[in-house]
């Protein structure tokens, strides 16, 4: 009898949660390339948008330990942290700890 639970080798996430392999704060030269940032709505709930000195911009979403930050509010980066996540099955992912 088939069990497609043991049979196709499917990721059982309960057990295997996400674990912080690295916290650190940002760089001075991340900040320096850094015009201004936004707390935006996204699709892994609160992301921070950094508008880039050099132009265009990127998003990295808030951990769920990140704290309450209010949509359209802007960061304080000398608080803020990045937070390397590592998931077996999964690759790293970044976050921002507020």
């Amino acid at each position: 009898m088939e069990n497609v639970f043991s049979e196709f080798g499917l990721t059982i996430y309960g057990d295997n949660p996400w674990k912080v392999i690295n916290s650190r704060e940002f760089t001075q030269t991340e900040v320096n390339a850094i015009r201004s940032n936004t707390v935006v709505d996204s699709k892994y709930g609160k992301s921070v948008c950094f508008f880039l000195k050099g132009g265009g911009q990127t998003y990295i979403p808030l951990s769920t330990r990140g704290g309450d930050a209010e949509l359209g509010s802007s960061i304080d980066m000398s608080k803020a942290k990045l937070v390397t996540l590592h998931r077996e099955g999964d690759g790293n992912i970044v976050r921002v700890e507020l």
